[in-house]
């Protein structure tokens, strides 16, 4: 009876333990999926506040000492809302953001997402109202500190761009001129900025350079805790 009784609950452990591993499994999973619903909502919001000029809400997304590089600027976050402030407030443009279904690594308490952008861009010239449209994606590095993910830093890398006439049917011989002088990835934004007084960031990171890669290295670092 004894080495039966000893049988029964070798069996009972062997049976329990699969049960427990599928059910820590299953908790990882559930737990994973949380935190990349969590930081799909965190990357739309940004775009959503920062188009709807809900300053409070978009700096939130970022942790304290949080940085942003984009076209334009490269710093801290809250330079950042305070330059998108101000660049609002003049009323010389419009700014639209679409985002796509951003792409999430998670390791603990550290994520990295990437994610497709159009940032589009309506402004006048001389001879009318132009559409700007760039496309880029965001690579984000996020971090969850006191039970919220929210972004450490975050790049753009620029891929390509375009002008469109919106109340002309054509686009003037003049506009073209001097695009050379920037970087093919972005030359119409980048002549857009300039002739609205602002510059072309000297950290931008175009796709497919040498930044980028140096970007997806220091992503991959940061999600293994380096």
């Amino acid at each position: 009876m004894k080495s039966l009784a000893i049988a029964l609950v070798a069996l009972a452990a062997a049976f329990a333990a699969p049960a427990a591993m599928r059910a820590d499994s299953l908790r990882e999973g559930t737990d994973s999926m949380t935190a990349k619903s969590e930081i799909a909502e965190l990357v739309n919001n940004w775009g959503f506040w920062r188009d709807r000029e809900r300053w409070p809400e978009l700096a939130s997304t970022f942790h304290p000492g949080g940085t942003i590089s984009i076209s334009w600027y490269d710093g801290p976050h809250e330079g950042f809302v305070e330059a998108s402030k101000m660049i609002a407030a003049g009323g010389a443009a419009l700014l639209k953001h679409q985002l796509g279904v951003p792409s999430i690594r998670i390791e603990g308490a550290r994520a990295v997402s990437e994610v497709n952008v159009v940032i589009m861009v309506r402004s006048s010239a001389p001879f009318g109202m132009v559409d700007t449209t760039s496309h880029a994606r965001f690579v984000d590095m996020l971090e969850k500190r006191d039970g919220a993910w929210k972004i450490r830093k975050r790049v753009a890398v620029y891929e390509k761009d375009r002008i469109d006439p919106v109340d002309t049917t054509a686009l003037p011989a003049s506009l073209f001129e001097g695009l050379d002088a920037f970087p093919a990835e972005l030359r119409f934004l980048a002549a857009s900025m300039k002739r609205g007084g602002i510059e072309l960031s000297k950290t931008v990171v175009l796709d497919r350079s040498a930044e980028m890669k140096a970007l997806y290295g220091e992503a991959d670092a940061w999600l293994a805790g380096q």
